[in-house]
């Protein structure tokens, strides 16, 4: 439009000012080329309101194929957040030309408003979503939803400012006849999060909502993208992994082929930890070193009620974190889940010390060291249910990551108290087992 006279010019902005909608709709009937070259010669107000209002895909490289200086003005007038929304879905390299024309600080903002919190919806989301208007019709959204390469299947609708106000399945717009507009056959009522939302929040709303997509909107309700249940499902999966390795005592930041030295300083504080634990056990042992001198075979025994302990308190400690992570219970129904797991330990500690206490039996020809095995296998196990489940609910209230260190002291408490019941029973009853 080298050409245009200012006549021409001046019409076309008022055109633009009296009938945003209808305008709107011809601009994205064109390409983003040809966009560019019916707005570049408008006032910058009239080109940012044009940029607002356009789809965001095609906004996005609208506003990247801006001339420089024509892109400075018309930044400076879009909302921040809008702003970097569309430069983070344009191409990298028109990105990184853009942001070579902004300021430091402005540089900064774009980058921090780009990016989201790890365990937020901005941060599940995908940004290469489908949108079209209300007042389109069925033809021309599949017209231009064919244009584009997409495994979407879904629209979704938005207002002239980017407001998210429905959305319709694909069946349902390909099932449609071509003149009926998308506001007839749009669902109005859909579920939508903040990008700033927790993930908790995100996994809420899939439960409630039983829907397969989500979409993520900004805090005035511009449509910024979408989750899709199996990026979810996906997020929780590596967060699982990660809260593996910090109950292991490995840091989620270290990769299989981290450097040594990395993966020392990761590591062997934890060790160190795990160290301090072994010698408060060993103690404890030694406090009793004159029943086990009477009774060489408690020695043996002692790794079997370390064990099975050991393994009911983790049982518990992983249902307990998974129903923290995933909102299945809170902190104060901690008397709720305590009697659950006392329950649980003592009906498993009873299985479990029937067939311990017989086999003991049957090793030492000692009934009473069968009959002490059995109730500290009872007991140790009912003390390990109601740690496992009572330490991560404890150390949640108290604001801390239960993930981080759950492990190190549910293992501290099941081997002290596992030993401390077995070892204190046959030091009661030494006199039968001698």
């Amino acid at each position: 439009m080298a050409n245009v006279s200012q006549t021409e010019i001046q019409l076309l902005g008022e055109f633009f000012r009296s009938f945003p909608e209808k305008s709107t709709s011809c601009l994205e009937e064109f390409s983003s080329n040809d966009i560019v070259d019916s707005i570049e010669n408008l006032p910058a107000q009239t080109v940012a309101s044009v940029v607002n209002r356009l789809n965001t895909e095609i906004a996005s490289q609208v506003l990247c194929l801006l001339p420089d200086q024509l892109f400075l003005r018309v930044y400076a007038l879009l909302d921040p957040v809008r702003a970097a929304h569309l430069l983070s879905k344009s191409d990298s390299s028109r990105m990184d030309q853009k942001l070579k024309l902004l300021t430091p600080s402005e540089v900064k903002d774009i980058k921090e408003l780009s990016v989201y919190p790890a365990n937020s919806a901005g941060a599940l989301m995908d940004t290469g979503v489908r949108s079209c208007r209300p007042s389109e019709s069925v033809k021309s959204v599949i017209t231009s939803f064919r244009k584009v390469k997409s495994s979407s299947r879904e629209i979704f609708v938005t207002d002239l400012d980017g407001k998210l106000v429905g959305y319709v399945p694909l069946h349902k717009l390909f099932s449609s006849e071509d003149e009926d507009r998308i506001e007839r056959i749009m669902h109005k009522d859909f579920p939508s999060v903040n990008a700033l939302s927790p993930k908790e929040e995100v996994t809420d709303a899939f439960e409630t909502f039983k829907t397969t997509v989500l979409p993520v909107t900004h805090v005035d309700g511009t449509l910024l993208g979408a989750i899709r249940y199996a990026s979810l499902v996906k997020a929780v999966q590596n967060q699982a992994i990660s809260v593996m390795a910090s109950m292991g005592g490995a840091s989620p930041s270290e990769k299989t082929l981290s450097p040594p030295l990395f993966s020392v300083g990761k590591r062997l504080p934890w060790l160190f930890i795990n160290l301090l634990t072994a010698f408060i056990a060993s103690a404890v042992v030694g406090f009793f070193e004159g029943t086990i001198a009477k009774v060489t075979a408690l020695a043996v025994l002692l790794p079997v009620v370390a064990g099975q302990s050991g393994n009911t308190g983790a049982q518990a400690m992983a249902v307990a974190m998974r129903g923290l992570a995933l909102r299945e219970v809170r902190t104060r129904q901690w008397m709720k889940v305590l009697f659950k797991e006392l329950r649980v330990g003592f009906i498993n500690g009873l299985a479990i010390a029937v067939v311990t206490g017989a086999s003991v039996y049957f090793w030492s020809e000692s009934l009473p060291l069968g009959m002490v095995m059995t109730v500290a296998m009872v007991a140790s196990m009912i003390i390990a249910s109601i740690s496992g489940a009572g330490i991560p609910m404890i150390l949640t209230a108290l604001g801390k990551d239960p993930a981080q260190s759950s492990s190190v002291i549910l293992t501290t408490v099941t081997d002290v108290m596992g030993f401390l019941s077995f070892l204190g029973l046959a030091t009661l009853f030494v006199s039968l087992l001698t």
